[in-house]
This record gives structure tokens, sequence and C-alpha cells, in this order.
């Protein structure tokens, strides 16, 4: 092959790069990368004597901007019946509003107002309670290779009437430090912990957006839905797991508004992926009409189940930190170097014809299960 023959050949090459990524443009829509902070409103009225509902009120930021959120403070925040009641929220924390729950009469329905200190005023559309029926099943299923369980969520209305449902969950797991502090330092004295710190219970809500529908079915009925897998590696399956499933049942308009915001939220990723949508809700600014807001008001009578796993997969472990004990100090020397609050005492360690004890120290993140951000108070339902 000639010179000639090879510079074609690259020539060409050139060019089919050039047109295979030379006409993709980054997408970039102007709601997410303007200046204007949009209104955002988290919100589920839960209907039921007992409990609390929680309303939560932020700003939009630029995609790119990694500043902390912005919470909507000091806002005047009330639910509305169109039977004539009303019932006020109080701010517990900033751009959280919480209120006792209620219950409702027959046929009633609910709005949202919010009022902000920049004087603008917000309402959404009257909606209905939604009846969610009973959840049926929550089971899992082992993966053949034991890295992994998947949780599905089956239920039914035997009376037709609910066809279109979310699913979130909220998960607990146990874990433990992988080294055991039995004691603490009191008052200059090495004595036996008062409070168990190796072993904790941590929590987390899910992020994702599980939905369906009967539309097409002749029943109204949902099986086998996949709610969330879980890998024997994030740690969670080492000892006992929980998860608690919330069911509930929608009407059509929120339904499609949870569907626009999965695929703008959660699809996107490729070329060929469905493009981000401007998704708003049932709100509408008063005294800007043109004004956009982010959110969908709706109330509904939710269910729940909660399914335990013990399947002892994977093992609890510590990022960046090898844990093993650090030093084995006497007790003066104990005493004098945990004035730097670097360590936590394990056990006892007898030295033969040592008149005082030694005692085997670790580091805080390997033997304070705290530290990993859960907590050791146990849940009323384990």
């Amino acid at each position: 092959m000639n010179h000639f023959s090879l510079l074609i050949r690259f020539a060409s090459l050139l060019l089919i790069v050039y047109l295979t990524y030379g006409c993709i443009d980054t997408y970039s829509p102007p709601e997410i990368n303007q200046a204007n902070n949009y209104l955002v409103v988290e919100s589920r009225l839960t209907v039921s004597p007992t409990g609390v509902i929680e309303i939560k009120l932020s700003r939009t930021q630029k995609v790119k901007q990694a500043a902390p959120t912005l919470y909507e403070q000091r806002a005047e925040v009330q639910i509305e019946s169109d039977q004539g009641r009303s019932f006020k929220f109080a701010e517990t924390q900033p751009g959280t509003y919480t209120a006792k729950a209620f219950t409702y009469v027959a046929n009633e329905k609910f709005r949202l107002r919010i009022k902000t200190t920049g004087g603008k005023e917000y309402l959404s559309s009257y909606v209905p309670v939604i009846n969610t029926p009973a959840i049926d099943s929550v089971t899992y299923r082992l993966n053949p290779d034991r890295t992994s369980v998947q949780v599905f969520v089956n239920s039914h209305d035997p009376l037709n009437k609910t066809r279109f449902y979310r699913w979130n969950f909220e998960e607990t797991w146990e874990y433990q430090a992988p080294l055991y502090s039995g004691y603490e330092i009191v008052g200059g004295r090495v004595l036996p912990r008062r409070e168990d710190i190796n072993t904790c219970w941590g929590t987390q809500k899910s992020a994702q957006i599980t939905l369906a529908n009967t539309l097409r079915l002749s029943q109204d009925v949902v099986q086998d839905v996949p709610i969330t897998t879980v890998q024997a590696i994030s740690g969670k399956l080492a000892r006992r797991y929980s998860i608690l499933v919330n069911q509930y049942g929608l009407a059509r308009e929120e339904f499609e508004y949870w569907s626009s915001l999965s695929k703008s939220t959660e699809i996107t990723g490729s070329l060929f992926d469905a493009q981000p949508s401007q998704v708003t809700g049932n709100l509408t600014c008063l005294s800007h009409p043109n004004e956009l807001v982010f959110g969908f008001f709706s109330c509904s009578l939710p269910t729940q189940k909660r399914l335990f796993i013990t399947e002892y997969l994977g093992r609890f472990t510590i990022q960046d930190q090898l844990c093993v004990p650090l030093d084995t100090l006497s007790t003066p020397e104990v005493i004098r170097q945990s004035a730097n609050n670097s360590f936590l005492v394990l056990i006892e360690y007898p030295v033969p014809g040592s008149p005082i004890p030694f005692y085997t120290i670790g580091s805080i993140p390997c033997s304070d299960c705290r530290t990993q951000g859960g907590t050791n108070k146990r849940p009323a339902y384990w």
C-alpha cells in the first residue's frame, strides 16, 4: 500500500470521527441553568387520626451548582378543605413544615396554600382522598450467586378502582463495628462502658420512583413489582435487614406527573434516552401566574408492609480503615493519651507481673458504630 492510499484512509477515519461526535451537543435547557429560583414543593397529605404530616419547601438551583439546598423558610403553609376547614403548619426545621394528621369526611377534597416571606402566594388545585388497598405481600429472591437479593411487592384492589400505584420504601439494617470497645474513660479512670456502641442500625429512605398501572388488565392486580435490589457488598445484608414498603393509590393526573418526573430524572444518560422535560405539577403561583412551580399536592390513605431478611450476605466494612488494635498501653498511659481523643479503649490486656492493668486501644471509626451514620438505639420493631 502506497503513502497516498494511507493518507486517504487516515482522512476518511478523521471524517467519520468528526461526523460521529461533532453533532452531539450537551443538552442544557434554560429551566435548569437560568438564575431563577423556582419553588419546589414536596408534599403528600396523609389523612388519618394519628401521625404527622410533613411538607418540604425549597428552591431550584442550577444543575452544576454545588451550593447547599436553598430552603424556603418562614412561609405560611396551610391545608384547606372544600368544606371550609383549614389546618396550619409550623416550621420545625428550615424548609420543613409539619402538622398533626387529621381525619376527613366522605367526598371531602383538599388543597395546599403557601405564602412566602417574599410576598408570593401559591395554591394547588383541589384533590380527592385516594384510598389505597392493602399490600398483599412483600417478598424477595436471592440471586443464585448470593451477591444480592431483589425485593418485590404484590397487591390488588378487589373493587377495581385504584389502577394507578406508586411505592417507596425505608430500609433498616443492623451492623457492628469491627472492634469492640468495652471500656471508657470517666473522670480520669478506666471504667466498663455504660453504653453499647458496637451494634448499630442504619436507616435510609428510597430516592427512586416506582410506578405501575393496571389499565390493560381485567383485574386490578399488581404482581412481583420490583422495589429494590440490595447488594451483598453494601454490608446491609451482613446481619439482619428490614424494608418497610409504602404503597400509594394515585389519581391518573398524579400518575402522569410521577411518570414524567421518572423519565426526566432517572432514565436520561445516553443520546438515545428521553431528554429532560419541564415537569410541573398541580400548583400555581397566584401572584405571578407565569412562574413555574415544581411539585404535586395529593391526598391519600397509604398502606405499608414490612419484610425482614436474614441471609447473612457480605460483611460490614469501613473504607480507608484497617481495623486492627492500634496499641497496648498501661493504665496511666491510656488516661494521659486519651486527652487527644484519638482512640477508644477496647479490652483489658493482662500483662504477667504488672501491678496495673494494660488496655488495648483502637481507632474511633473502627470501634464506635455510630461514626458510620447509624444509631445504637434499637428500633422498636426490631
